[in-house]
């Protein structure tokens, strides 16, 4: 396997993490207090709960539970960034510079 296609997979990986939560603020901001009675965002939270455990764990006691998606993101965000300045850096990542 090419490091091109982990690291596609790494992203592809922290993606679903990603659009799955998101998707989940969204799907509870819609349906208010009854979505835990919802298929749908029960599916969700199945998906992302490594996440926010993850996220819980590592963010301070004072960052309320209302906060921990948003943080979850950001920090789904910053290894995706992570991911691509290491894979950069290395040349693993084919450029699409024109060649001659």
């Amino acid at each position: 396997m090419t490091m091109f296609k982990l690291f596609q997979i790494l992203l592809l990986i922290d993606g679903v993490f990603m659009w799955t939560l998101i998707g989940q603020g969204v799907l509870g901001l819609l349906v208010g207090a009854k979505r835990e009675a919802n298929f749908i965002y029960r599916f969700m939270s199945l998906i992302t709960q490594p996440v926010w455990k993850l996220t819980r764990l590592i963010t301070p006691k004072f960052v309320g539970d209302a906060y921990i998606g948003l943080v979850a993101i950001f920090l789904l965000l910053a290894i995706r960034l992570v991911l691509y300045m290491v894979f950069s850096y290395y040349g693993w990542i084919p450029s699409m510079a024109p060649t001659k």
